[in-house]
């Protein structure tokens, strides 16, 4: 009988999540090999950028507004979690708007970084790493607009809201990925 149970338990694990797991692994191994190029290049020379506070303002706010979304994410799952699918709503479409602030907010730095894709390796790895962390955003902000339709349809519940969760989780990545590559780029 413990067996039937073991077996049943098991089942309950969700394979999405096991997914999420081994692709956030496998990125932070992508993103961690590109800071540390960046860093070592970096360190190599003279650095064309300076970071002076007029300079760190739409980054500043870039982080304010990816930290405030992933209080708003972990709301929306909260919310499915108690039952409040109207709350769910709000929460994800509250997260996905400020999702695409952000995003906007990271084309309008590309603009104005001081340097060019093209400049040696500097530009290089630093719009590289911009440039996949600004995809992973579009990535997540993708999975919220499919959340959100899912849920405008009744399709989550307090039992029924893997989805929900593991989109939060991601984001949750996304952040973190985020005030590594703050720190690494502009306070550093």
């Amino acid at each position: 009988m413990s067996v039937l149970t073991d077996v049943r338990s098991m089942n309950k694990f969700s394979t999405g999540k096991v997914a999420l797991s081994i692709i956030l692994a496998s990125e932070s191994v992508f993103f961690t090999t590109m800071l540390v190029a960046y860093i070592s290049m970096r360190n190599q020379g003279s650095w064309p950028v300076e970071h002076t506070l007029v300079r760190l303002t739409i980054p500043l706010a870039n982080t304010a507004i990816l930290l405030f979304s992933v209080v708003s994410a972990w709301r929306g799952t909260v919310s499915i979690q108690e039952g409040k699918t109207s709350a769910l709503n709000g929460w994800l479409l509250c997260t996905l708007l400020l999702g695409l602030v952000f995003v906007t907010g990271q084309v309008y730095e590309f603009s104005r970084a001081g340097m060019q894709i093209n400049d040696q390796a500097f530009g290089g790895v630093f719009f590289a790493l911009m440039g996949f962390h600004g995809l992973h955003v579009l990535a997540g902000v993708v999975f919220l607009i499919i959340n959100l339709a899912r849920a405008l349809l009744g399709d989550f519940s307090p039992t029924r809201y893997d989805a929900v969760e593991i989109g939060t989780w991601f984001w949750y990545y996304v952040a973190a990925v985020w005030i590594v590559l703050f720190a690494a780029l502009y306070l550093l």
